[in-house]
């Protein structure tokens, strides 16, 4: 019986120490959150063509993203990396912004001035559903000009953050069931994050 006993324990023991362990992706630069066109496939998103926007975020033709190889922080001016990309899914834009910081101070200091500032509490729909710094919202009248946005256009806010990166997911459109979308791609690159 104590063999037994004895026999299984260390049967336990070598099974926990041979069970395959979760290993967490090694992100080193931005292009490796970015969507690929697998993802794009899956998600059903496709390259923007409205040429306002492109210019407006400087995307070369052909391409669907743009980075800023010399990206600077506005909080205390230091270096870090940047990338914006433009689609569209069922007549919604779609715009996913990735930084990557120095430190905690500046992305800290990011995240709250872009998540918090302008907007009123009334549009806010989750906060830390993504992760310990996210916040989830929608347009609403209360937002510092939200008098002026068109009725019937949604924009969705997806903001969060792990280690020294953080991801803002914006969309403009008339479907009020994007904010799903906007979920599904937010969960896509945390998956990408390991989280």
């Amino acid at each position: 019986m104590k063999k037994t006993i004895i026999l299984a324990i260390l049967l336990m023991f070598i099974a926990g120490c041979s069970a395959v362990q979760k290993t967490t992706p090694t992100i080193n630069t931005i292009q490796d959150l970015m969507l690929d066109s697998q993802d794009l496939q899956q998600l059903g998103l496709t390259s923007n063509t409205n040429e306002t926007y492109r210019q407006m975020f400087e995307i070369s033709n052909g391409t669907d993203c743009r980075i800023d190889e010399e990206y600077t922080n506005i909080v205390d001016s230091s270096p870090g990396q940047y990338s914006i990309c433009d689609y569209t899914l069922n007549d919604t834009d779609i715009i996913i912004e990735f930084q990557k910081f120095a430190n905690y101070e500046a992305l800290n200091g990011s995240y709250q001035y872009g998540s918090e500032h302008l907007y009123s509490v009334e549009g806010l729909m989750s906060e830390n559903d993504y992760g310990d710094q996210s916040r989830f919202r929608v347009n609403n009248v209360n937002d510092y000009g939200g008098q002026f946005n068109p009725p019937g256009v949604y924009f969705y806010h997806l903001w969060f953050t792990k280690g020294l990166y953080m991801i803002h997911i914006t969309s403009k459109g008339t479907d009020k069931e994007a904010k799903d979308d906007i979920a599904k791609i937010g969960r896509l690159i945390l998956g990408k994050m390991g989280g």
